[in-house]
């Protein structure tokens, strides 16, 4: 039993380890009091009696709230801040923006049927149908679409804590019962590994267009184009590569559409 029980401490440490730099860090005090300025500003636009002043609070929170982004980067926080931010810009009618936070938000927020929801209606808006493409890795490991990264972390941590508790435990009291458990629990831990693995790895990153744009044969003005109408606003595709310093992204739309973007008029998600 000594070599399974090493690989489960190792397992163990490299869920600790994970979990220590992919983690959402500790709100502050002055990180409070933003997000409840920010807040407060979003509920008076809701309530503004003119477009002028509509305007100029969400402006407010919006202002407020991609502060906290930049300074907080909750790529692997809860979701509730692109939350926020999504929906300040779609009461400032910018629905390509709003849809690349919807997005965010939801890859930390599967389950939200909410997100969902307002995307649909931004789709709308932008006149959109969105197409979503499933990876053989996702029809294979179907559930973990329904758990976010962080979630799958902390849930690899725990799985391997309690492999390794119940092999050494097995040791001590020789019951089949934690050889099982701790059997189980190791295979579910490798699982989770490989899905977060895939996530940062493998996973297609997409993006949305967030100004309309043509998509050329090769990266550079120039170039002939793929399609004779530009890609629109809002769009979610699938980046292949970057090119020349990042000025330019090779992307496949859902269509199948090979091509070539500028990288002011595309932002990841």
């Amino acid at each position: 039993m000594k070599n399974p029980l090493i690989i489960l401490f190792w397992l163990l440490v490299l869920g600790g380890i994970l979990n220590y730099f992919i983690s959402e860090p500790s709100f502050t005090r002055e990180i409070y009091i933003e997000m409840n300025k920010a807040n407060d500003a979003y509920l008076k636009g809701e309530q503004a009696k003119t477009i002028g002043e509509r305007k100029e609070l969400f402006n407010l929170a919006l202002k407020l709230y991609t502060s906290l982004e930049n300074t907080f980067h909750p790529t692997h926080g809860n979701g509730k801040l692109y939350f926020n931010i999504a929906n300040t810009y779609f009461q400032l009618e910018e629905y390509p923006m709003a849809s690349l936070y919807y997005h965010s938000a939801l890859k930390l927020m599967p389950r939200k049927k909410a997100i969902k929801d307002r995307l649909n209606v931004t789709n709308e808006k932008l006149e959109l149908k969105e197409i979503e493409k499933e990876s053989a890795f996702a029809k294979i490991v179907f559930f973990y679409t329904f758990l976010s990264p962080p979630e799958r972390l902390q849930l690899l941590f725990g799985l391997s804590t309690i492999a390794l508790t119940s092999g050494t435990l097995f040791i001590w009291k020789r019951k089949k019962r934690m050889l099982s458990t701790a059997i189980i629990a190791a295979c579910a831990a490798c699982v989770m590994l490989l899905t977060i693995g895939y996530s940062y790895y493998l996973a297609p990153i997409d993006a949305i267009i967030i100004r309309s744009t043509s998509l050329y044969r090769d990266a550079g003005h120039q170039c002939a184009k793929v399609l004779d109408e530009p890609l629109l606003s809002g769009k979610k595709v699938e980046v292949l590569d970057v090119l020349e310093d990042g000025k330019w992204l090779k992307i496949m739309t859902p269509e199948n559409n090979l091509g070539y973007v500028p990288e002011e008029s595309i932002r990841t998600i």
